[in-house]
């Protein structure tokens, strides 16, 4: 088996009909992010740009508003390599870690509620959560923004050259932040539909951002409840999906005043506001 020079690629070999032959899956694999010295979350990911990963989730969750309350965010790598026998066991491996440093003045308390309230695995931003009650989360008061559907409609086109993980596997997702102007700022890929979210976030507010109310979320898939919920609590006012919306998505959407238009595509668009 050979291991691809992208951290989100591995190459094996399938077989097609007789024929034995290369192909490229997308890596997926655990990763730990511990707040000094707490575990917070474990989740299933794509290897690569877990710094901002980290910083997403935080910043999702309200554990940090700005940059600067970061002390440092350090990726520590597991050297270990699971084998065979471990994998027939239904042992995943450690996974890798990172490891978050705040600075003082930081709520500890707001860690602690964040270690309450998400559970996070690749496939679903709410598995894991003990109650009805722990889907409940407080959401920042929007900013209700007018966008085109002309406009919105053409954002997935634009993020679409920016997917190498997608092109090489066909089996991640994506997700990008655009002006409200439509100007693409960033684009992030990962097998979870939420991590693509928090890394894309992430890195926006590694750069600097305190606030989202005027960026506007795409992603590759469908607009699920935890997708939109994870936006509104960025204050992200739009919202674009290439996939469907659920009934819960639209239902939160339009009562905190975000615009949601899903299952965009050539000639078809739903707006819900």
């Amino acid at each position: 088996m050979v291991v691809s020079s992208e951290p989100g690629l591995r190459s094996i070999e399938v077989t097609r009909g007789d024929v034995r032959t290369p192909d490229v899956v997308a890596v997926e694999a655990p990763l730990e992010i511990r707040v000094g010295d707490r575990p917070l979350v474990i989740t299933m990911r794509t290897p690569g740009h877990d710094e901002e990963l980290a910083a997403g989730f935080l910043f999702g969750e309200g554990v940090i508003a700005r940059a600067e309350q970061v002390d440092a965010i350090r990726v520590e790598p597991n050297s270990e390599v699971t084998s065979a026998e471990d994998l027939a066991a239904g042992k995943v491996g450690g996974g890798d870690r990172v490891m978050v440093t705040l600075r003082d003045g930081v709520d500890v308390a707001d860690v602690e509620r964040a270690q309450r309230d998400y559970r996070a695995t690749a496939a679903c931003g709410v598995c894991g959560k003990e109650s009805l009650d722990d889907l409940d989360q407080a959401l920042p008061t929007i900013q209700a923004r007018d966008c085109s559907t002309e406009l919105l409609a053409s954002l997935p086109d634009l993020m679409r050259p920016h997917q190498p993980l997608f092109d090489a596997t066909g089996g991640i997702h994506a997700a990008g932040l655009f002006t409200l102007e439509g100007k693409l700022l960033g684009v992030r890929e990962d097998i979870g539909r939420h991590n693509a979210v928090d890394k894309v976030i992430g890195r926006a507010v590694l750069d600097g951002a305190t606030s989202l109310s005027d960026r506007i979320l795409v992603v590759s898939g469908r607009a699920g409840f935890e997708l939109v919920q994870k936006a509104l609590k960025a204050a992200i006012p739009v919202m674009v999906s290439v996939g469907a919306a659920s009934s819960l998505a639209v239902d939160i959407a339009t009562a905190a005043g975000m615009t949601l238009y899903s299952f965009v595509g050539p000639g078809r668009g739903n707006l819900h506001r």
